[in-house]
């Protein structure tokens, strides 16, 4: 729930995932529903997956929760603005510097008998706020106001 000293922020996380036939270092609708799964258990056990700024340094909040619009990933983050970190990635978000998300995740990698390399399973580690995400469309949409 946001506390006093933190604000809330919802955006894309990662475009209309590609086929499920797909296989490689992007997500696919399938990996995208995985981590909208990972989200919510982390969440029920207690495991938050951090946010960070431009994927570095300390976590400055939160994944509140994920969800999939017409394919692609959605989310709520809830920053901590009591951690310096946090403060700054609100101000770099309300005045433009930050306009879009990021993520962070791991691919355990398969290789066959036969030399095909595939990615199995996709972790999400974090997700960052960053000024120019790698992906298309992967922005920020809006931040909740300061409480009074």
């Amino acid at each position: 729930m946001q506390g006093p000293s933190s604000s809330l922020i919802w955006g894309t996380a990662n475009p209309k995932g590609l086929e499920s036939s797909y296989n490689g270092i992007y997500l696919n609708g399938d990996d995208v529903q995985q981590m909208i799964v990972q989200v919510r258990d982390a969440n029920r056990n207690g495991e938050q997956i951090p946010v960070k700024l431009e994927h570095t340094g300390v976590a400055v909040g939160h994944v509140v929760s994920a969800w999939e619009n017409q394919g692609t990933l959605e989310c709520v983050l809830e920053l901590n603005e009591r951690v310096f970190e946090g403060s700054i990635g609100s101000e770099f978000i309300r005045s433009g510097i930050c306009k879009d998300l990021s993520l962070g995740y791991t691919i355990d990698m398969e290789q066959s008998k036969a030399g095909v390399v595939r990615a199995k399973r996709k972790m999400l580690k974090e997700i960052s706020i960053v000024k120019k995400g790698a992906r298309k469309n992967c922005h920020i949409h809006g931040i909740s106001n300061r409480p009074s």
